[in-house]
């Protein structure tokens, strides 16, 4: 059967403690933790919250703010270079063997593929392999970066695939990145949108074709034993250059419209599961994520 997990984050009324709670109860198997851990700075916490409720600890997620730096000669891109070692570091020293990080951090353009980005990159996997930490690497907005980088770095020891449904969904609709690098697959990062904006909506949502992804999933040893969503609880996702009235029109599209009262528009944001209580998301998530789980076992 494969295991279902999800990130701890979302929530900000409650208590690490009562989230991790709520997702004991929603018949979670695993967790994984965002980058908040570090910005709030109780990762070590957070991890023996973790052993309380006996969950084990799949990934954490590294922070991303000014990640595109990486691309550019400079002292800035040095700093957030360094930044990810220090995180690593930590996270290992605490007890968690995986961590997620971004190729490129927004919609800033990166420019070219070069040199800066690729070595530092090569320090961050191999700051990893010394720590004894796998550094997965998530397709993200400029997936030519991914490739160049995977071209690289793929056979490095302590380098892995992060696979983000949602963002091929946005980014990379045309690439069949399961089969490039499913067999270096470590996490996933389950989550819906509108193929145009990163909504992070629950699976089944937005307009991901899961018949497509639940067959390339199987085809994958990792997504055959576990499956971690990534989305959003409530969080507000702004949508640039788009009325209220004309973000309305895009979700009228896709199968959370069913559900009128699971989401809002405002002043051009969507705010999405903010009617649910965070223990009726993760209710709902695990059933979404379990039918998921069931389409890959069909496959397999």
């Amino acid at each position: 059967m494969i295991q279902i997990g999800t990130y701890v984050h979302g929530g900000e009324h409650l208590s690490p403690e009562e989230k991790l709670s709520a997702i004991k109860e929603a018949g979670f198997d695993f967790v994984a933790l965002g980058m908040s851990c570090f910005t709030d700075d109780n990762l070590e916490e957070l991890v023996e919250l973790c052993e309380k409720y006996g969950f084990e600890i799949d990934n954490i997620h590294l922070t991303g703010a000014k990640t595109t730096e990486i691309w550019f000669d400079g002292e800035l891109g040095d700093k957030v270079c360094a930044r990810y070692c220090r995180e690593i570091k930590r996270a290992a020293k605490a007890g968690i063997k995986k961590g997620v990080a971004h190729i490129t951090w927004g919609h800033k353009d990166p420019g070219e593929v070069n040199e800066y980005g690729i070595s530092r990159l090569t320090k961050m996997a191999d700051c990893a392999l010394e720590h004894g930490f796998l550094l997965c690497l998530e397709n993200s907005v400029y997936i030519e970066h991914l490739f160049a980088t995977m071209e690289k770095l793929k056979g490095h020891p302590a380098v892995r695939f992060t696979y983000d449904s949602g963002h091929r969904n946005e980014f990379a609709h045309e690439h069949d990145l399961l089969g490039k690098f499913g067999d270096i697959l470590a996490v996933t990062h389950i989550d819906d949108n509108d193929a145009e904006f990163d909504m992070h909506l629950m699976p089944f949502d937005g307009n991901v074709d899961w018949e497509l992804d639940a067959r390339r999933l199987a085809k994958t040893e990792f997504a055959r034993k576990r499956i971690c969503a990534e989305t959003s609880f409530g969080g507000a996702k702004k949508i640039k250059d788009l009325t209220d009235e004309e973000i309305l029109a895009r979700i009228a599209t896709l199968p959370i419209s069913a559900e009128p009262e699971l989401y809002r528009v405002e002043d051009s944001t969507m705010y999405a599961y903010t009617a649910l209580s965070y223990k009726d998301y993760m209710v709902r998530l695990h059933a979404r994520l379990k039918k998921l789980a069931d389409m890959i076992e069909a496959n397999i």
